[in-house]
């Protein structure tokens, strides 16, 4: 799989439009379509860029690997055009997965054993260490889904970081890493 190839496959499985990616790139969107076409090559900072954008090696974007690993992007968010607030996380969900994207907002919680729950619950208290837990992560969580795409979407600090999820994932509660994700409830993106 070329670099064009596998841009256009990344790009795609994120959502993204030559357009999104040219602004996350910071560069021309006839640039992404000249990479993509295998036509020409990003120079040394793009592929550094690139490979930061979506947590993969510049030696993985040039080597010629048919197969893409679960995907995962981080972008810095302009600190003038989004607040760190409910009005601009809908700003940011709006921009980055308007229609034909569905957005679920989600609940964490961190995955912890049985027995650490239980001694938890015995030594501070019922429901005590998932309180203190959940105010440790305030940050929002979203789950975005356009057919068997399925994304965990999670912003804050003024970056965006995007993981694929596996087409298997329960959408009503799945666990990621030491988090478990419920569904709490469907978000409209209105004009």
């Amino acid at each position: 799989m070329t670099l064009g190839q596998k841009l256009k496959d990344i790009r795609k499985r994120f959502g993204l439009s030559q357009e999104s990616l040219a602004e996350i790139m910071n560069v021309s969107r006839q640039a992404i379509t000249k990479w993509e076409r295998d036509e020409g090559l990003p120079d040394v900072s793009n592929l550094q860029q690139l490979s930061k954008v979506f947590n993969l090696t510049v030696d993985y974007l040039l080597n010629n690997e048919n197969s893409l690993p679960a995907l995962s992007m981080k972008k810095e968010l302009d600190k003038d055009r989004y607040e760190m607030n409910q009005e601009g996380y809908l700003k940011v969900l709006k921009d980055y997965y308007a229609a034909p994207w569905e957005i679920y907002e989600l609940t964490r919680s961190g995955k912890k054993s049985k027995a650490a729950w239980l001694i938890s619950d015995w030594i501070i208290g019922a429901g005590a260490m998932e309180t203190v837990d959940a105010l440790n992560d305030l940050t929002p969580y979203y789950l975005v889904k356009k057919g068997n795409l399925k994304l965990l979407v999670n912003i804050h600090d003024h970056v965006l970081e995007v993981v694929e999820l596996p087409e298997s994932t329960d959408d009503k509660q799945f666990t990621y890493g030491k988090n478990k994700f419920k569904q709490f409830r469907k978000i409209e993106i209105t004009e």
